[in-house]
């Protein structure tokens, strides 16, 4: 039998796969699957295709994106064009659940504790052939099996009336004023999604892009409908011992770049389904195919870390760059032959560039 703690998409995106074959438990703490929210809904339209396999993605369709206005600390701005769909995750997690239940016995407001390695759901013990752990940064199955957590970053959003410049770009919004990482606002109609990830101060940073920031400030309405806050973690750790393996954001398995997950654990779970019972080949797959993309999305992160003189100098100098080519999901999109090409003319242009671009990479 096969133990699976945590009913988000990755742990139900496992127990669909897994429990084709194997006979499945899937445990969740809460009531209701997609809370507390913790996920902006921001994804590729890969990424969306993707999801289609497995549940009717597009009931949790609430807008599509066409691209990003990327903001220096100044406010001015540059566009960055790519299909992206934004998401309701209370929607997508339900459905992806009620899949889940088609699979395998599911189990929902209880949780799993551990005497030592041997799982406990409420006052019944498990005897378990396997156990995922997809419970989360705070997974209770990495602590039992002594797994090395990873570094956290805190992210928090609201829900607002906002005028955006363009109802389908997402708005990113870069500076040590605002985060050292980087705030966002995702259009919904006469709404919008505001939100910083940050390292620490999440809250302080949230109210300094609405209350000082030169171009949010001005659009922020008010009447805030919603607020959500969570822990996101920024890097990928160790995430299988033996009989156990840890998917989503209980392994890191996030974007180091922009924090999101959905792409990250969908591609995780079905390689451990293609490769099970063989976790280890899992994930020497899973590494193989990300591990690169993982690698350049810390590189990319270094931007956060530039001084604000360096971003509106980074800034002005893309409004002219073409980013065709260039995916959300696929940092080593950055190194194709035709988008080198065009970022070496970019800084054949503005040589003084070159010291921002050594520092990155």
């Amino acid at each position: 039998m096969i133990l699976i703690v945590g009913g988000g998409p990755a742990g139900c995106l496992s127990a669909t796969l897994l429990g084709k074959e194997n006979d499945v438990l899937l445990v969740e703490e809460h009531q209701s699957p997609g809370f507390p929210v913790q996920c902006a809904g921001l994804i590729s339209d890969c990424c969306f295709e993707s999801y289609r396999k497995y549940c009717k993605i597009h009931k949790a369709l609430e807008n599509k994106i066409k691209g990003a206005f990327f903001f220096s600390p100044s406010g001015d701005y540059f566009c960055a064009r790519g299909e992206a769909y934004v998401i309701e995750r209370k929607i997508l997690d339900k459905l992806l659940m009620e899949r889940a239940s088609e699979f395998a016995d599911v189990v929902i407001k209880s949780k799993v504790k551990f005497e030592g390695s041997s799982p406990v759901v409420g006052d019944k013990r498990i005897s378990a052939d396997f156990i995922i752990g997809a419970d989360g940064v705070n997974s209770e199955v990495a602590k039992a099996f002594g797994f090395k957590r990873p570094e956290i970053m805190t992210a928090i959003q609201i829900e607002a009336k906002f005028e955006a410049i363009d109802e389908n770009f997402v708005e990113i919004y870069l500076g040590r004023a605002y985060s050292d990482f980087f705030a966002y606002a995702i259009p919904l109609g006469n709404t919008a999604r505001l939100g910083v990830i940050a390292k620490g101060n999440a809250l302080a940073y949230l109210q300094n892009l609405l209350k000082r920031h030169p171009s949010v400030s001005k659009r922020f309405r008010g009447s805030i409908v919603e607020l959500n806050s969570g822990i996101i973690p920024s890097d990928l750790v160790e995430f299988v011992k033996q009989r156990v393996a840890l998917v989503g954001d209980s392994a890191g398995m996030v974007k180091p770049h922009t924090g999101g997950g959905l792409y990250y654990l969908l591609f995780a779970v079905e390689k451990m389904a293609e490769k099970f019972p063989k976790l280890d080949a899992f994930k020497r797959e899973f590494m193989k195919g990300l591990g690169r993309e993982i690698s350049l999305g810390k590189r990319i992160r270094r931007v956060y870390s530039l001084e604000d003189r360096e971003l509106d100098k980074l800034v002005k100098a893309m409004k002219e760059f073409d980013f065709s080519g260039v995916h959300m999901d696929r940092p080593s999109t950055f190194l194709s032959p035709a988008v080198l090409v065009r970022a070496i003319k970019m800084l054949l242009k503005e040589p003084s560039l070159f010291r921002i671009a050594s520092k990155l990479f």
